[in-house]
């Protein structure tokens, strides 16, 4: 098993590093922020807030005492009016409503809003500043038509913040995902059944954890596996033997047999010897099925090989005829061909229809019709098996084709045992084809579609 040697960050430590440094960018940006604020008001380009206020103390008294208040007088970023003593208008460039507040300010009622008054009382006037206490531009263009000095500094330092908590994100967020390829690529390999591969390093310490069981859980299933396929190989080649065992003893029986019907017996001898006959021959084949079941299962198999289509389909046809003959049934065959040749590996195929049709022959009363429909088409084959018996039940539609499957209650009446078609399935799976078991509308029997494709 692979051992990680590096040494592994922890998640929390990583999330550490991560906060520190989003604070500390925060941290830098804002006092970059402040830095540039200053830089701009020392260079004369922002008045810093409370210039306006320093300028009106600087004029107050010129203001207090000149005989007549001039506009030049008034100092910068402010706007003024001047009241008689009894509220009238003077002068001055201030707005209407600000007028009204200005004379609320006069008479002690206080002001509202974003600004302040400063109240300069004269001997026959009020005069009245308005200010406020926020940075603005030097140049008047910028201050008539750009967003004030705070409000954009505000602005790059929200936006500033907000870069420096998705950057940061984004490259933590890759970074785990970058750290959980290793553990991802582990449980693919081990879904794909690939055992053998090695361990790699996540930099995470709790992922290294979850990629060490994950190993650990690769080792246990690959031993399984190992013990698992032995047992199957044990169990085939038990089972082969013994299937080559059973034909030693059937072909005594049924020599044995064949020499009785050679010699005089009564009508009723002869039939009993015809019936040892007929039943060896059907273990027979049984066996014969068996032996092709485990080797199947073993990936014992034939190598592929072009075929002529049609010497195929007489071979299979001719054979369906023989075996159709013994259980007395008719056959109505028909095939559509569109190519000459096909590469698959002719004894699969041709046992594979043949356990079909036998199937098909076994559950149809005596008298009764095999309907066999062959197309071929797209380098395919596909073989169509109808009987007129009483079909499929729902439980051999679903597992008809599962080895050994048994249904006691089947269309005979008696257990059937899915060899035959479990090999069909098998044969039609490595020619990437398929069987498909259903019940005909046409004839109210089994329905059994199978095909094969032709090797490339």
């Amino acid at each position: 098993m692979g051992r990680i040697k590096k040494r592994s960050n922890t998640l929390s430590r990583i999330f550490m590093e991560y906060v520190l440094v989003m604070l500390g960018a925060l941290v830098i940006l804002a006092s970059g922020t402040v830095f540039a604020f200053h830089i701009l008001v020392n260079t004369g380009c922002v008045y810093p807030a409370n210039y306006a206020e320093r300028k009106i103390d600087e004029s107050y008294d010129l203001i207090l005492n000149t005989d007549e208040v001039t506009e030049d007088m008034i100092p910068p970023l402010c706007q003024y009016i001047i009241f008689s003593l009894d509220g009238q208008k003077l002068g001055g460039n201030m707005t209407e409503e600000s007028a009204k507040i200005a004379w609320d300010v006069v008479t002690r009622q206080g002001a509202t809003g974003n600004y302040f008054y400063k109240v300069i009382e004269r001997k026959t006037e009020y005069v009245v500043l308005q200010y406020r206490l926020i940075p603005q531009y030097r140049s008047v263009f910028l201050r008539e038509h750009f967003i004030g000095p705070q409000n954009l500094l505000t602005t790059i330092f929200l936006l500033g913040g907000i870069a420096i908590i998705i950057l940061p994100s984004v490259r933590f967020g890759k970074r785990i995902k970058k750290c959980m390829q290793p553990m991802m690529q582990a449980v693919e390999k081990i879904k794909n059944q690939e055992l053998e591969y090695e361990v790699a390093y996540s930099g995470i310490k709790e992922f290294d954890d979850c990629i060490l069981s994950i190993d650990e859980m690769r080792f246990t299933l690959k031993d399984a596996l190992e013990r698992q396929w032995k047992t199957e190989q044990d169990k085939n080649r038990q089972m082969s033997a013994l299937a080559h065992d059973i034909k030693t003893p059937l072909t005594v029986v049924r020599g044995n047999a064949e020499l009785l019907c050679e010699t005089e017996l009564s009508g009723e001898q002869r039939q009993n010897t015809l019936h040892i006959i007929n039943s060896a021959l059907q273990i027979q084949d049984y066996v014969q099925k068996l032996i092709d079941v485990t080797k199947s299962a073993a990936g014992i198999t034939s190598a592929p090989e072009k075929i002529d289509t049609k010497a195929l389909l007489d071979d299979i046809k001719k054979q369906t005829e023989g075996l159709l003959e013994i259980y007395h049934l008719a056959m109505n065959w028909e095939e559509k061909r569109d190519s000459q040749t096909l590469t698959i590996v002719y004894d699969q195929v041709v046992r594979a229809v043949m356990n079909i049709i036998q199937n098909a022959a076994e559950h149809t009363p005596e008298g009764g019709c095999i309907r066999i429909h062959v197309e071929e088409e797209k380098e395919s084959l596909r073989f169509t098996v109808e009987d007129s018996g009483n079909g499929f039940t729902k439980e051999a539609l679903l597992h008809g084709a599962d080895q050994f499957f048994m249904d006691d209650t089947s269309r005979s009446g008696e257990a059937h045992y899915g060899i035959g078609l479990f090999f069909a399935k098998t044969a039609a799976e490595n020619h990437e084809g398929e069987l498909v078991l259903e019940n005909s509308e046409e004839t109210g029997g089994a329905k059994v579609e199978i095909s094969f494709r032709s090797f490339r």
